[in-house]
């Protein structure tokens, strides 16, 4: 995370946006800042990423959306932001963020974008999720017709729950393959013995999904493709608030090479 990024923006976050107050002394406030420092409030992160991109040439019209979020439904406030900023959006969602798209996937992404002067330009946005209640519980929330509440995200907290028991499955269940593949990713990258909590595991998701992107997209001819990448973890607040925790946002292009927007 650039520091230099969080703390240009750190002022952003006092206000009040749809309904719910943001006090400092809140205990959601309190978790927000001490787990998340340098979050952003979902509208604007997006202004911001989106006044950024215009430098480097990317515009609805020649610009088109992908985005991977998680399948949950309160995510889908994110992916509406996508939409809003550039138009039709490829979506390669799955549970908690992950990039299952794989080759194929990313193929016929590839070949809906659109051709402007020559050049396909498409955003990349892939997140991981969490919620924070208004007490500063880390993963509750609280969802409409539901009283008690509820888990985000429930794949990343399942594997939490599996490593404090000491419980896990790591064969590939063809009938729950999206978190077998989940579930691998993230043993893969523990040493012996670790178990992370939901905040750890979240941000280990947010790093795995950057370095997934980046390895999915690396391929692709920079002189026919220009597009920008957006990581980070979406946080989901009280009153149907969405906050930004970023990650990555970088921008590749032959006539761009790779730039690292945020220490720009």
């Amino acid at each position: 995370m650039n520091q230099k990024y969080l703390q240009k923006f750190e002022s952003e976050i006092f206000k009040s946006i749809d309904g719910f107050e943001v006090c400092t002394d809140s205990k959601f406030y309190q978790s927000l800042q001490t787990h998340f420092p340098g979050t952003l409030t979902m509208q604007d992160y997006m202004k911001k990423i989106y006044n950024s991109l215009r430098c480097y040439g990317f515009e609805d019209e020649n610009t088109m959306g992908m985005a991977a979020f998680c399948r949950d439904e309160i995510t889908d406030p994110l992916l509406d932001e996508v939409i809003k900023y550039w138009g039709k959006t490829f979506n390669c969602c799955s549970l908690a963020g992950f990039v299952m798209m794989g080759k194929t996937g990313l193929a016929a992404a590839t070949d809906h974008v659109p051709i402007f002067d020559g050049v396909r330009r498409f955003t990349f946005f892939a997140m991981p999720h969490i919620a924070i209640s208004k007490e500063g519980e880390m993963g509750k929330v609280y969802r409409e017709g539901i009283q008690k509440p509820s888990h985000a995200c429930g794949s990343l907290e399942a594997i939490v729950r599996e490593l404090e028991c000491g419980r896990l499955n790591l064969k590939t269940d063809m009938e729950d393959i999206e978190q077998s593949i989940i579930r691998q990713k993230i043993i893969s990258t523990l040493r012996y013995g670790e178990k992370p909590n939901l905040i750890e595991i979240t941000k280990l998701a947010c790093q795995i999904i950057s370095d997934d992107v980046k390895k999915l997209l690396s391929p692709l001819d920079s002189s026919v493709f220009n597009y920008a990448v957006m990581t980070g973890i979406q946080i989901h607040g009280p009153m149907d608030t969405n906050w930004i925790y970023p990650q990555d946002f970088y921008v590749v292009g032959a006539n761009l090479a790779e730039v690292d927007t945020l220490n720009t």
